[in-house]
């Protein structure tokens, strides 16, 4: 299902991943499960994350996995986004070929783990929302524009 709805947005996605990443699954304990916030947040953790996945990720809450009802819920995720985290399950990720699925999922997985490894610590710096856009126009992304704080 979730194959078939990506192809109808872009019949170059042909490789389809799931997986279970350490730490992309540890952020979903601790962190909002809301699409905008859990995409900013991981923005904000590395430059490439931007660039990388500029349409965001998309969010389904705790499912029972095999069942046609989370299948349908991903696939309907997929008609807008390349990324779908399964909360406390794993990640979807979509692309042309399999570096290019794992290269998402991948990215996504850093920008948890620096997530994880800083969440308890007071924040000095970040990527601020105004140098996020500069980097997406820079690099001439459509990113999530409503995803922002602008």
């Amino acid at each position: 299902m979730s194959h078939m709805a990506r192809l109808s947005v872009d019949p170059e996605n042909r490789v389809v991943m799931h997986c279970h990443p350490t730490n992309t699954l540890a952020m979903n304990y601790v962190h909002e499960l809301d699409e905008r916030k859990l995409t900013h947040t991981l923005w904000e953790m590395c430059t490439e994350c931007m660039i990388v996945f500029p349409d965001g990720v998309g969010v389904l809450p705790w499912m029972l996995c095999g069942t046609n009802s989370i299948g349908e819920a991903t696939a309907e995720k997929m008609r807008e986004f390349r990324l779908v985290i399964w909360g406390m399950h794993g990640i979807y990720g979509v692309g042309k070929t399999m570096d290019e699925a794992f290269g998402l999922i991948e990215t996504v997985e850093k920008a948890a783990q620096v997530y994880m490894l800083t969440a308890h610590l007071p924040r000095i710096n970040t990527i601020r929302d105004d140098q996020l856009k500069e980097l997406a126009e820079y690099f001439g992304v459509n990113y999530r524009k409503d995803f922002l704080n602008l």
